[in-house]
């Protein structure tokens, strides 16, 4: 119940912020690791690349407004920062605009990276490498486990 106080006043403060920045809410949570609590925001430019000028601005504008949202909330610490290069692709919009962009598929059988071709309401197409070969693999959408963007090495 704290946590979703926490988290809900993480949000309503940075709307603000993030409309006058032109950023994107990619989450926010609160996590416990190492016995401490943290108050997780992740924050996104449209184009997909913040720099960290701005997540230190946010950092900075989030700490310097959330104690007085609310005095009563838990001992945390927060953290701000992108959701990185290998992102998973939560909605339909964020798999739109990875067309042509390297990607990692998980179905329950199979692991998939390539580069994402194609995307219907029933199947996302990955063009794969295959010992040298290159093929375009259709994936049912409904067997996704996960679906990220990746880093090619």
């Amino acid at each position: 119940m704290e946590n979703q106080k926490l988290i809900n006043g993480a949000k309503e403060i940075l709307k603000p912020f993030l409309e006058e920045k032109n950023l994107v809410l990619y989450d926010v949570d609160v996590v416990k690791e190492d016995g401490n609590l943290i108050l997780r925001i992740l924050i996104d430019n449209p184009s997909g690349l913040i720099d960290l000028n701005a997540l230190a601005e946010a950092n900075e504008y989030v700490s310097d407004r959330i104690d007085k949202y609310d005095a009563d909330m838990p001992e945390y610490m927060l953290e701000v920062s992108s959701p990185g290069a290998e992102r998973e692709l939560r909605t339909n919009e964020d798999i739109l605009k990875s067309i042509e962009k390297y990607i990692h598929v998980e179905t329950p059988n199979m692991i998939y990276e390539g580069v994402l071709k194609e995307v219907s309401e029933e199947e996302i197409v990955v063009r794969i490498n295959l010992k040298g070969r290159f093929k375009n693999q259709s994936i049912n959408r409904k067997e996704i486990d996960l679906i990220r963007l990746a880093v090619k090495f």
